[in-house]
């Protein structure tokens, strides 16, 4: 079936340039809005799988617009789309109930990527937001409470794991392993699906937990 979004920015260019993108993906975007109470009336009109929400628009902000549509459509799931890095706006928009959160600057492929993860029930941040949680504090997202048994990600995710934890760079992990850049990066991502952690931080303190590393 396919993924059927809202675009909601208060910039036509951004919009139009998304929705074409977006559909030659094959998503089905099934309207488009320019600030938050024309998402709110088109997201309860549509029902759509997914809100691409923007949080700086005028009438009703993003934040405000996400809060509204997550109480009254919870099925549907927001991700927020916005120029701003800022860690207040941004704990705020997943507060409002977001489950994904990208910056606008990313490249096309990163924001078809949220859609998917979004759309399977994951969580997704992009990656310099991601780093910026990292140096402080796991992200406390209220629906992610289940834990998994180590032995649930593989022996060479478990290696990956270690070497996250003990700081090395992800270049420095795939030639200690004799793997690629990416395949690091795919065991990174595919242990983050298993163990519901989205933050370096965060896997630190469970490789920590589970005896792969210790505290120095």
């Amino acid at each position: 079936m396919r993924t059927r979004v809202i675009i909601a920015d208060d910039h036509t260019i951004i919009r139009e340039g998304l929705k074409n993108l977006l559909e030659l993906k094959g998503v089905d975007v099934v309207d488009i809005a320019s600030n938050g109470r024309e998402a709110i009336a088109l997201a309860l009109a549509h029902k759509p799988d997914i809100v691409m929400m923007d949080i700086a628009m005028p009438d009703l902000n993003g934040v405000e617009a996400a809060a509204t549509i997550h109480k009254k459509l919870p099925r549907t799931k927001i991700i927020a789309l916005s120029m701003c890095s800022n860690k207040k706006i941004i704990d705020n928009m997943f507060a409002s109930g977001a489950c994904g959160y990208v910056l606008k600057d990313s490249a096309f492929d990163e924001i078809y990527i949220a859609i998917q993860e979004v759309k399977k029930g994951n969580y997704y941040l992009t990656p310099v937001i991601e780093r910026m949680y990292a140096l402080e504090k796991e992200i406390d997202f209220h629906s992610l409470k289940r834990t998994v048994p180590l032995w649930q990600i593989s022996s060479k995710e478990r290696q990956v794991l270690q070497l996250v934890a003990e700081g090395v760079k992800t270049r420095d992990i795939a030639q200690r392993l004799n793997i690629s850049h990416r395949t690091v990066e795919n065991h990174r991502r595919n242990m983050m699906k298993k163990l519901n952690i989205f933050t370096i931080a965060g896997l630190t303190k469970f490789a920590i937990k589970e005896g792969l590393c210790a505290l120095e």
